[in-house]
């Protein structure tokens, strides 16, 4: 099983502590934590487990369709957007997979799960994690499926459309499947450059998995989703689905959470803020090189030998270690972007343990 944020609980154990007392930030959720409304709406659902979900999830599909301007057919939903990216390769059957490394470790564990075959494309620490020209060139016929995270996780990095179009232009050449991982791109400020939705039409190769927990942090719910307007692909995918995969708490609650307009505005905006003012304290902290962050975490590398995570789980803070990633190793670590007051702890932790060496 692959190694992810968020396991505070775990943690706790081992550390013997208490889990709310950690301050959380190797898992990249909504800083502003659930809307008050979604809250409410699942509350609300809370009087409907006595009967299945809708087995059509009509409504559900209805709202992500409205807010991605898109027909409710091309919509796949998943028990978490890990599910879709397990569902699209148990449907679709890849021989082989092109994954860039480092990126997240479920595309991997899916290919694995049907004993597919992975070739790596090692993006390059000196062009700061970036795809290149030479990716699309590992693009070739024996290549069944590519997928692209966007932005990266763990790095942050952000692919443009430019760059993503070329990818699906030759991939149409290899009949190579494309998947795009957008899964944090709801937290960055202007994605419409970035987003690929506008290209589905245009693209019969494409598919874009989406997580919606993250966001509307809402993580312990499980709920995403997939986009694709190829009948063809849709068709294999609806044919293994699960049935009631999601249920009806988190499904009124992410319902409401797409018409909430405000706290999706003002989420970016409090991110952004926040991403800025950490990058720029981490940037001040010695024996740190930090990476230019898109989104709602940040990566950056230790230059001293020290176990970080273990240092800092001391004083209850949890961040992730990247060391698991293939491409990196136990100099690179991410922290999610937290409150004001989370983030000053954790510059404060770091700055008492960095400065002291």
């Amino acid at each position: 099983m692959a190694v992810h944020g968020g396991n505070t609980e775990e943690i706790a154990r081992k550390y013997k502590l208490n889990p709310s007392e950690i301050i959380d930030f190797s898992a990249n959720i909504n800083p502003l934590g659930i809307s008050e409304n979604v809250k409410k709406a699942m509350i609300d659902a809370i009087d409907k487990v006595v009967k299945y979900p809708d087995i059509t999830y009509f409504d559900l599909k209805n709202s992500i369709g409205e807010f991605e301007k898109i027909n409710t057919r091309n919509i796949t939903l998943g028990n978490g957007a890990a599910e879709v990216i397990f569902n699209i390769v148990r449907a679709l059957k890849p021989k082989k997979a092109l994954l860039p490394a480092p990126t997240f470790s479920e595309y991997e564990e899916a290919i694995l799960s049907i004993d597919g075959e992975i070739e790596y494309y090692n993006l390059k620490e000196s062009k700061n994690f970036n795809l290149d020209n030479e990716f699309i060139g590992n693009i070739k016929n024996n290549i069944d499926i590519v997928f692209i995270c966007n932005p990266n996780n763990p790095t942050g990095v952000l692919t443009t459309n430019e760059f993503i179009k070329k990818v699906l232009n030759k991939s149409i050449l290899t009949n190579t499947i494309v998947v795009i991982d957008e899964s944090f791109l709801d937290f960055v400020k202007d994605n419409k450059e970035y987003s690929s939705n506008k290209l589905l039409n245009d693209y019969k190769n494409l598919i874009i998995v989406k997580s919606l927990t993250k966001f509307f942090a809402i993580p312990g719910a499980r709920i995403g989703y997939g986009l694709c307007s190829n009948k063809e692909i849709m068709d294999k995918i609806n044919k293994i689905l699960v049935p009631w995969s999601i249920n009806v708490i988190a499904a009124e609650g992410i319902t409401k959470g797409l018409t909430e307009k405000q706290y999706i505005k003002k989420s970016i905006e409090y991110i952004e803020d926040e991403k800025e003012y950490l990058y720029s304290a981490l940037k001040q902290i010695k024996y740190l090189y930090v990476f230019e962050p898109s989104v709602n975490f940040i990566m950056f590398k230790i230059l001293t030998n020290l176990d970080l995570k273990g240092e800092l789980i001391k004083r209850k803070i949890l961040v992730r270690s990247c060391d698991n990633y293939i491409g990196l190793d136990n100099s690179f670590y991410r922290v999610a972007v937290r409150t004001r007051e989370e983030n000053n702890k954790l510059i404060a932790e770091l700055k008492h343990i960095l400065f002291d060496k």
